[in-house]
């Protein structure tokens, strides 16, 4: 039988989930997620853990905050920007997802920053992942495997 070796691309159905056990993603066998091992965007120890499974075999794998693609919660990206930009668009409040422009290497970005606390006279967003900081949990399943 055919096993998933580097370099294959391989189509896998998923279920993501936090040590709490909440699940943050499912990719349904109806609609499945293409990986193609040895290329950036899927973080390492799934595609090591992909290695050698066969189609309709699932396996598990746990990702420490370190090692997924999220990484560790970072304080450098907790901002406290001036209340008064938003006075006539939105009303803040704690745990509100925004969108705010970012410059990053001469290029403006929209990126999402949550609202994580008000004051008076300004508001303290964080630019960190949501997921950034967690432990991530995959329960994967082979579908289909395609050699190069």
């Amino acid at each position: 039988m055919i096993q998933v070796e580097k370099n294959n691309k391989v189509t896998v159905a998923l279920i993501g989930t936090l040590d709490n056990e909440t699940v943050f993603e499912t990719v349904e066998q109806s609609d499945p997620l293409v990986i193609q091992l040895g290329e950036e965007g899927t973080p390492k120890p799934i595609q090591r853990i992909l290695l050698g499974m066969q189609v309709g075999e699932m396996r598990k794998v746990h990702l420490e905050a370190e090692q997924g693609s999220y990484g560790i919660r970072r304080s450098d990206l907790i901002q406290e920007i001036p209340k008064n930009p938003f006075a006539d668009k939105i009303e803040p409040k704690v745990g509100l997802v925004i969108s705010m422009d970012v410059d990053s290497g001469g290029v403006t970005h929209q990126v999402p920053a949550t609202i994580v606390e008000l004051k008076e006279d300004s508001i303290m967003i964080d630019y960190n992942h949501p997921l950034a900081g967690h432990s991530l949990n995959y329960e994967i399943t082979v579908l289909e495997i395609e050699k190069n």
